[in-house]
């Protein structure tokens, strides 16, 4: 079972982020995901994701990097088993891979980290730019996601562009599409 806590759109206090975290734990969950809204702006974020670690529970962080500071990097990459860039907002999500990419060549292990395109409603010029160039220039990028709103010819030729080492999905309503790498 996985589960996915809109934590930033909560807006709860401290002690009750740290109630319901301890709830979620004794759930069990293979994983969390952590997102609504800005999870990095939470106060308290990394004693939450600190707690979920301790009891084996892997992390997925959604973000629009917007929040996203150096200081910050490490202690996500080591902490999170995956964190997914928004591409909302096209420069504050390309200044965070760059961040994820600089600070995964410091470290041996790190989380899988790349840009979800799936909720992007324009800027599509900007996903095809950054298919063809931005992605080759970050060697650690692990994914990039589309949605099939986009169209399937369009999202085709989106993968045709994109470094081979990098895994490419297509999500549509009931499963995802996988290019192989």
């Amino acid at each position: 079972m996985d589960i996915t806590w809109d934590v930033a759109h909560a807006r709860l206090s401290h002690d009750r982020m740290l109630h319901i975290a301890r709830a979620l734990i004794s759930m069990r969950p293979e994983a969390v995901t952590l997102g609504g809204g800005e999870p990095l702006d939470v106060p308290g974020l990394f004693e939450i994701v600190g707690m979920f670690r301790s009891a084996g529970i892997d992390i997925v962080l959604r973000t629009n990097g917007k929040s996203m500071h150096p200081s910050m990097v490490r202690t996500l990459l080591e902490s999170c088993a995956r964190i997914e860039v928004c591409a909302m907002a096209f420069t504050h999500a390309m200044h965070a891979l760059r961040l994820l990419d600089i600070g995964a060549s410091r470290l041996g292990s790190f989380a899988v980290f790349g840009l979800d395109a799936t909720g992007i409603r324009r800027g599509f010029d900007r996903l095809e730019e950054f298919c063809a160039t931005t992605a080759f220039e970050l060697p650690r990028l692990g994914f990039i996601a589309f949605s099939e709103s986009l169209g399937s010819d369009h999202a085709q030729y989106l993968q045709s562009l994109a470094p081979q080492s990098v895994r490419v999905t297509v999500e549509t309503a009931n499963t995802s599409v996988v290019r192989a790498s």
